[in-house]
């Protein structure tokens, strides 16, 4: 027995509305059951209520980490492993949440705002379209191939997807972080639309060079680059 194709994308489908039934109590889980329910229906043909209601309980992940999990307790469930489902239920999630904001909240979204931002400066504002291509082709593959994994190697699939999303290779992709910024820092002195000079785009961008030597965290470069930006804007 094994799910259909046709279930696994419904279950793909559901996974990207996960976070539409948010709440304080159990966070995502409403959104997760809605998600894994046609796997469980497969599953568990006779009576789903049971089954589903045990994913009820507090379930928090980064969102393009779902279908992953998903895929892992589907097959657990296939193979009736329910004491291993309630072993990995504290830590699966939160394990890869911690891999998943690291690669895209704190990597390819600064890094996809950057080229985003140098495609207007460019004056080219339809390179936005394949940027925001990019970034969504990336977390849909993520998440087609996390589904897959977990479904076809349990535990083990969750393993893989955390070996691809390794701290080591997001913190090498996130090198390009200050090239790009001081890329658009450059730009913004010739940018018409901007009244900024040259030796202030130079002060902003050794300022956010000094920021990242002194590993304040990308976060404050980019804050602190908006704040120097502001405050000059407003002297004028």
């Amino acid at each position: 027995m094994g799910l259909s194709k046709g279930t696994s994308a419904k279950i793909l489908w559901r996974s990207l509305f996960i976070q539409g039934a948010w709440n304080f109590k159990g966070m995502q889980n409403i959104g997760f059951v809605y998600a894994m329910l046609p796997g469980l229906k497969k599953v568990h043909s006779a009576d789903v209520d049971g089954p589903a209601a045990k994913y009820l309980n507090f379930f928090n992940t980064h969102p393009y980490m779902a279908p992953a999990i998903a895929g892992v307790f589907l097959k657990l469930e296939e193979q009736g492993d329910g004491e291993t489902i309630e072993k990995l239920k504290p830590t699966i999630s939160g394990s890869l949440a911690a891999l998943g904001d690291t690669f895209f909240w704190a990597s390819l979204k600064p890094i996809v705002a950057l080229l985003l931002l140098l495609t207007v400066m460019a004056d080219h504002p339809w390179g936005i379209v394949p940027v925001l291509l990019l970034y969504n082709g990336v977390h849909f593959w993520i998440m087609a191939w996390g589904f897959n994994r977990g479904y076809r190697n349990g535990p083990g699939g969750a393993l893989e997807l955390g070996g691809l999303l390794s701290i080591k290779r997001t913190k090498r992709m996130s090198y390009s972080i200050p090239l790009l910024a001081g890329m658009a820092l450059a730009a913004l002195s010739l940018w018409k639309a901007a009244d900024v000079n040259l030796g202030m785009s130079l002060l902003i961008f050794i300022g956010a060079l000094a920021a990242f030597r002194l590993r304040l965290g990308v976060f404050w470069i980019f804050y602190g680059v908006f704040t120097l930006s502001l405050v000059w804007t407003i002297i004028q």
